[in-house]
């Protein structure tokens, strides 16, 4: 028994699975004679539901995840050459691989019996958009034992920390256009301006996640009270039809009894007449 394998066990498990299966393996470690593991075993977090799901995704589609960490290095690697068009194309494709992979996620979750919430949501589109912006934060994912979710603010510094040791442009004689000091300055400016920029767009993007899910949600309600009305309709035309037929059959009843009523009177009446005779 050691953490490694022990690690990976009780992160493959169902969330409300993980603290009983801990206690064990730190039980059994601790039985072993084994005091450090044990207190190692039962250091492990139980992942938060974010951190589940994620860790979840890691393990059921891996080359997912790779896709994330090869982005990452792409997007790192544009911004040390400052290449403007590259960052912009690499920016609209995190912005996709991530959207699809919190669909990927959400229906893992629902598949595993525990629906992502908007919170959750919100969440794991935090913890995909940081494994981009950091390859620590890309390959913590993969290792597919995170407790909590990531926060894509945190590993930004990453994304852009090349930038300050990239080659400054420079005129026809070599030197630095502008001077070195002020393009320094621009530099910070700009990339403090992308952070901003890349940080309002994620929480666009959570914005239109939980927009899209909520009218979906709508259209799903609106389906079935459509489908409520027209069997209300059906059912309304069905009983006028019963309640014509009813009245049709109830003045014909009527008319009967009144005729049967009719004879039983001129028949008593001519039997009071004969009577008399």
């Amino acid at each position: 028994m050691d953490l490694e394998s022990v690690a990976d066990k009780l992160y493959a498990l169902p969330r409300d699975e993980f603290t009983a299966a801990r206690n064990t393996a730190a039980k059994q470690a601790r039985e072993q004679g084994d005091r450090e593991l044990a207190d190692r075993i039962a250091a492990l977090r139980r992942p938060s539901t974010a951190a589940w799901v994620a860790n979840l995704l890691a393990r059921e589609q891996p080359d997912e995840i790779r896709a994330l960490v090869e982005l990452g290095d792409g997007l790192r690697d544009a911004q040390r050459r400052l290449q403007g068009d590259e960052l912009r194309r690499l920016s609209a494709q995190r912005h996709q691989l991530v959207h699809g992979l919190v669909q990927q996620a959400q229906a893992l979750a629902r598949a595993a019996g525990h629906p992502a919430s908007d919170a959750v949501t919100r969440e794991l589109s935090d913890t995909f958009t940081a494994a981009v912006n950091s390859s620590a934060a890309a390959q913590a994912l993969a290792g597919g034992r995170l407790t909590s979710a990531l926060n894509p603010a945190d590993a930004a510094t990453e994304l852009f920390a090349a930038a300050a040791t990239a080659t400054p442009s420079v005129q026809g004689d070599g030197r630095p256009k502008g001077g070195h000091e002020q393009l320094r300055q621009d530099l910070d400016r700009v990339r403090q301006e992308a952070t901003q920029a890349d940080a309002a767009r994620e929480a666009a993007h959570r914005a239109l996640t939980h927009v899209d899910q909520a009218a979906g949600d709508a259209a799903t309600a609106l389906q079935e009270l459509r489908a409520r009305l027209d069997d209300a309709e059906h059912t309304e035309h069905e009983m006028r039809r019963r309640a014509l037929s009813a009245r049709r059959d109830f003045e014909s009843a009527d008319r009967a009894a009144r005729d049967a009523w009719r004879r039983v009177h001129d028949l008593q009446r001519q039997l009071v007449q004969h009577g008399n005779g």
